[in-house]
Formats: structure tokens, sequence, C-alpha cells
């Protein structure tokens, strides 16, 4: 049988290989809003700047595709109605369905779990 040998070799590239480092830099503005409308304003540009970058949107109709941590007993069937979706915020999304006694209700599902009905 023949030996393994253990021995451990270095071995250099033929050509100089140098790191490349993508980034992105991220910088921070000061904005004063001094009357009620401007405040109003920039309330509903950033409301709808995050509704656009939603997977999905108020009224939407979804599919629950992976009910894990969901009782039976909520959200009966697996379509429901999307009414918040704010991924920036949180990893939930709120629907509005129907629970085992046959009452509407709203509960948040994991927006992963969830795809266009």
């Amino acid at each position: 049988m023949p030996r393994r040998s253990t021995r451990c070799e270095l071995v250099t590239p033929p050509c100089e290989v140098r790191p490349v480092l993508t980034f992105t830099k991220t910088g921070t503005t000061t904005e004063a809003l001094d009357t009620p409308e401007a405040i109003a304003d920039h309330v509903h540009a950033e409301f709808l700047r995050r509704t656009e970058a939603a997977p999905f949107r108020f009224d939407d109709r979804v599919c629950i595709i992976l009910r894990g941590g969901i009782p039976p007993e909520f959200m009966v069937g697996n379509v429901d109605t999307v009414i918040l979706c704010d991924p920036e915020f949180s990893p939930l999304a709120t629907l509005m369905g129907t629970n085992a006694s046959g009452m509407t209700i709203q509960f948040p599902v994991q927006t992963a779990n969830l795809e266009r009905a």
C-alpha cells in the first residue's frame, strides 16, 4: 500500500492576487421641519418610500406557505389579506384572516413565509 505524505507545501500563485472590497457608505443629513405641513409631507413621503420597497402591499392577497409558529386555530386557511408590511421596521407582516371561531382577526406572520395568492 502506498504511503501518504503528511508534508504540506506552500503554493504561490503565478501572479499577485489583490483583495477586492465593495461597500456602501451611508450619510446622514439634518433637515428642519418647521411646520405641521412639512412634517406631514415628510411622513407621507417616507410612507410611500417604504410601501414601494415592501414585497407586499396593503390589500394584497397572500398565501401562507409555511405555518410554523401559527397555532391551527389562528388564521384558518392559507389565504389572507395584507394589512401592513414594512420589512424595514419588522420581519413580520400583519394579515387579516379568520380564526377557528369564525372571527375576523389581525395576526402577524413572518413575511418570508408568504407569497402572492
